[in-house]
C-alpha cells in the first residue's frame, strides 16, 4: 500500500493494488470478448481506473499493429493526469513491459489511423447507398426514420469542409457501433446502427418521435442529432474504457448507453458513478459482469446496479436460450457480480456489514431464510437446514398448495 503511494498526485492511483486488481479482473473478461460494467463512488480512482484501461489497450494495439482511433498522445508529457494522457500511458507501459517505445509513440499512432482513416474514407464514400438499402429493407422501423435520413442527406449537400461534413461525421459513428468489422457489415446492420445513433441523440426510444415530427420539425431534430454527434465523434480519442458521472451530459449517457449495448463496438468497458449509472439505464444487451469498485452501505443500491444488466431480454437470457439441454447447473451462464474488497483495511469492513444486509434482505424478500455461506457441510447440519426451508414461504409460480397452484 505504501508504494502505491509514492509519486505525486492522482498518478499514484495507476499503481494502487485495488485499481490494478479491477484491471486484471476487467481485462481477463474483455480479453473473452465480453463487456464489463463497473460501478464506483468516487471520481478520481474511477477516472484513473478508465485512464488505465485506455493507455494499457493501446499499448496492445500499437503493439499488435491493430487499429486504434488516435493520432497521438494528448496532452504535454510532464502535466498531470488530469490534463495529459502521457501520466497514465507511462504507467501502462510499465506494467506491461510494453516493447512499444514511448519516444516513437506518437509516429506510430499517427502511422496506423492514417491507414485506418483511408479504410473509413472508403466505408464513408458508400454509406449513403448502403443506408438507402438498409433502410428500405427495414419495413415499419425503416419507415420511422426516413424524415431524419432525408434531413441528414440534404444536410450533406451543404457546402462545409470534409470534417465537418455530417456524412464524415455520421460515418465515424456508424462504424464506431459496428466494431473492427464494420466494412464487412451489412447494409441492414448500417442502417440499424444509424437508427440507434439518431434515436440516442435525440434522447429517445422511440421512433415515434421522429415519425410524428415533419418539415421544419424535423431539421430541428437534425440540428439538435448533429451537433451531439459532432460532440461526442469529432475527436480522435480512444474510446475502449468510458467514464459516466455527474458532468457527463444527459444525451451522452444516452449515446453511452446505445454504444455499450452493442456488442461490437467501443465501449468494452463502461465505468459508471453509483449516483447516475444506477436508476434509469439499459445497459444489459451485451454485459452480465459486473464489478463493484466502491461498496455501498444499501443493499437496495446494489439491487439497482445489477438491474442494470438483470433485464428482459439482457445477454444472459440470449444465452440462456441458446445452451445445450443437457449442460449442467455449473456450466450455466450466469450473471457475476464481483466485489473488490481490500482484505486488512476499512474495506473489509464494509464488506461484512454489507454482505450481512444482504443476506437479510433475500431472507425477507426471497424467503432465503439460512444464507448459503452459512450452510455447514456435515449431514446434520444439512438436514436442519433442510427442515427449516420447508416451513419457510415459498413464492415460486409453480409451487402446490393443497389441490391448486398458487
Amino acid at each position: 500500500m505504501q508504494a502505491a503511494f509514492i509519486g505525486s498526485g492522482d498518478e499514484a492511483l495507476f499503481d494502487h493494488p485495488a485499481i490494478l486488481k479491477v484491471v486484471d479482473e476487467i481485462e481477463s473478461e474483455t480479453s473473452k470478448d465480453r463487456k464489463v460494467l463497473v460501478f464506483g463512488k468516487f471520481t478520481r480512482p474511477m477516472r484513473a481506473l478508465v485512464d488505465l484501461l485506455n493507455a494499457r489497450e493501446m499499448l496492445r494495439c500499437v503493439q499488435n499493429g491493430l487499429p486504434w482511433p488516435q493520432t497521438k498522445v494528448h496532452g504535454r508529457q510532464n502535466a498531470s493526469s488530469e490534463e495529459s494522457e502521457w501520466p497514465a500511458v507511462r504507467a501502462a507501459h510499465r506494467q506491461l513491459c510494453s516493447p512499444v517505445s514511448l519516444q516513437s509513440l506518437n509516429a506510430r499512432l499517427k502511422k496506423m489511423y492514417d491507414v485506418e482513416r483511408r479504410r473509413r474514407d472508403s466505408f464513408t464514400d458508400g454509406l449513403i447507398a448502403k443506408l438507402e438499402r438498409g433502410i428500405s429493407s427495414m419495413k415499419v422501423a425503416g419507415e420511422s426514420i426516413q424524415p431524419i435520413f432525408r434531413a441528414f442527406n440534404d444536410a450533406i449537400e451543404m457546402d462545409r469542409p470534409d470534417d465537418r461534413n455530417p456524412r464524415t461525421i455520421v460515418s465515424r459513428a456508424v462504424a464506431d457501433a459496428l466494431g473492427n468489422n464494420y466494412g464487412s457489415r451489412s447494409d441492414i446492420h448500417c442502417a440499424e446502427a444509424f437508427r440507434d445513433l439518431m434515436l440516442a441523440a435525440i434522447d429517445h426510444d422511440d421512433a415515434d418521435a421522429i415519425d410524428e415530427a415533419d418539415g421544419d420539425a424535423t431539421y430541428e431534430h437534425w440540428d439538435t442529432i448533429e451537433s451531439r454527434l459532432d460532440e461526442e465523434y469529432s475527436h480522435a480519442r480512444g474510446g475502449f474504457a468510458r467514464l459516466m458521472h455527474g458532468p457527463t451530459r444527459n444525451e451522452s449517457r444516452k449515446m453511452i448507453q446505445q454504444a455499450f449495448n452493442r456488442p461490437n463496438s467501443f465501449p468494452r468497458v463502461l465505468v459508471a458513478q453509483s449516483v447516475v449509472g444506477r436508476e434509469g439505464l439499459n445497459l444489459h444487451r451485451a454485459c452480465r459482469v459486473v464489478i463493484l469498485l466502491h461498496l455501498e452501505w444499501n443493499p437496495g443500491v446494489v439491487e439497482q446496479q445489477v438491474g442494470r444488466i438483470d433485464r428482459v431480454g439482457s445477454l444472459w437470457c440470449q444465452e440462456m436460450q441458446s445452451i445445450a439441454a443437457d449442460r449442467s447447473a455449473y456450466e450455466l451462464p450466469r450473471i457475476e457480480v464481483r466485489q473488490v474488497v481490500f482484505r486488512g483495511t476499512y474495506d473489509e469492513q464494509n464488506w461484512q456489514v454489507l454482505k450481512q444486509r444482504m443476506d437479510n434482505n433475500r431472507a425477507q424478500l426471497h424467503g432465503i431464510i439460512i444464507p448459503p455461506s452459512a450452510v455447514k457441510q456435515d449431514e446434520e447440519s444439512r438436514k436442519i437446514i433442510y427442515s427449516i426451508e420447508q416451513m419457510a414461504p415459498n413464492f415460486s409460480p409453480t409451487h402446490q398448495y393443497g389441490d391448486s397452484t398458487k
